[in-house]
């Protein structure tokens, strides 16, 4: 599998994509993804989707992506929040940048505020989705973890720390590459990685030994080490 945020282009700047896997009741999660490129990079939704199938559940998304908007785009976009109110959702996993610096916390704890209110009305629950710095910035990674976590304490909401999974997988081997070529946006590695921590907040495991190596579909971008690896430290972001 490649980096497809170049494919992906056309799809997300109508704003929009739909999963069309069936419904079921009982083991069936449905989610509205918002955010950008960050997520649509390598189509992180349907990774997500995916752990779902590999463990019987059935994942149904809608996703509204759009290159660089933060939440307060989307917000003044109107579009999340007519999207929201049609009802339905069990989550909405949301994210912007890294919202590292004092003003971007400010809008990122803002933002998500009127969002999980929202969510709050339509019986969904807001789930931040936490990103990570650019690879030159990486001395902020820090400062992101405790801006969504602080975001989601005080909203009420729940918290997808693929930004702290990120950390504890370059503990245990600084040589992982988690980003792709524009040293930003998550390579095949670093998408795993936050789908393997979206997925667990939201089905509530931390258990991965369901994810079977040779049923991924991305089995010939890394090898069996490796996965063990993120699944070990997604385990570890989760407790």
């Amino acid at each position: 599998m490649m980096v497809k945020a170049f494919l992906l282009v056309n799809l997300f700047l109508a704003g929009c994509s739909k999963d069309l896997a069936p419904a079921s009741s009982g083991d069936t999660i449905k989610i509205l993804f918002v955010g950008n490129s960050l997520t649509y990079t390598n189509d992180l939704p349907a990774m997500v989707r995916e752990m779902g199938n590999l463990d019987g559940k059935i994942i149904s998304y809608y996703s509204i992506l759009l290159p660089g908007y933060s939440l307060e785009d989307h917000w003044n976009t109107g579009n999340v929040q007519a999207e929201i109110e049609k009802g339905g959702y069990d989550f909405v996993v949301a994210q912007q940048g890294p919202s590292a610096l004092p003003e971007s916390q400010s809008l990122l704890l803002e933002y998500a505020g009127r969002f999980a209110k929202i969510c709050r009305d339509n019986n969904s629950k807001m789930a931040l989705f936490m990103v990570w710095p650019s690879k030159a910035r990486l001395f902020d990674l820090d400062s992101v973890i405790y801006s969504y976590k602080h975001a989601a304490e005080i909203t009420g909401s729940l918290v997808c720390p693929a930004g702290l999974g990120w950390k504890y997988a370059w503990e245990a081997n600084s040589a992982l590459v988690l980003y792709g070529p524009d040293d930003f946006h998550p390579g095949i590695d670093g998408s795993v990685l936050a789908a393997l921590v979206i997925y667990g907040t939201l089905a509530k495991k931390s258990d991965f030994d369901f994810l079977d190596y040779q049923k991924c579909s991305w089995k010939n971008d890394m090898d069996k080490k490796t996965l063990a690896l993120l699944k070990e430290a997604a385990t570890r972001a989760l407790q």
